[in-house]
């Protein structure tokens, strides 16, 4: 037979174990992570007007990063974590230029067409988003048979 005490112990932890996950669970879901805070900004951030007319790559960054931070409804509450960093990683001589006209898009899709338009690529990271030149891709042998050599 086990003992009274023994049975308290065991009763008490369980208990304990309990109430733990308990508090856990309500005091609220977990943190989101940096990288998804900085997607939900590009969701949530809308420029009301875009007028761009063959402006470098690096100028129409440099547009978007500054229209994001004036117009995020966070710059109200917090003005130091308003906007969203964006980094050039690839430069060309001469950039590719960027013309775009378009009304009250988010900064995300604003992204896309810029990306679409020169080529490049962008990346959410975990604090910035990268904007990059893909490598070129390496031409592939034709399909075929393999030819044996003597």
């Amino acid at each position: 037979m086990k003992s009274p005490r023994l049975l308290l112990w065991k009763t008490l932890f369980i208990t304990f174990l309990a109430l733990a996950a308990e508090i856990s669970v309500l005091s609220g879901r977990a943190e989101p992570s940096p990288h998804d805070r900085l997607v939900e900004k590009l969701k949530i951030i809308r420029i009301p007007e875009v007028e761009i007319v063959e402006a470098s790559l690096p100028e129409a960054l440099e547009f978007l990063r500054v229209a994001a931070r004036k117009h995020d409804p966070e710059a109200v509450t917090n003005p130091r974590r308003a906007g969203v960093n964006i980094v050039l990683l690839t430069r060309e001589n001469p950039p590719p230029t960027v013309t775009l006209s378009v009304r009250n898009l988010n900064v995300g899709t604003l992204l896309v067409f810029i990306s679409e338009l020169t080529g490049y690529v962008y990346e959410v990271r975990e604090q910035a988003v990268v904007i990059r030149k893909l490598p070129p891709k390496k031409k592939q042998q034709a399909a075929g048979p393999l030819l044996e050599t003597e």
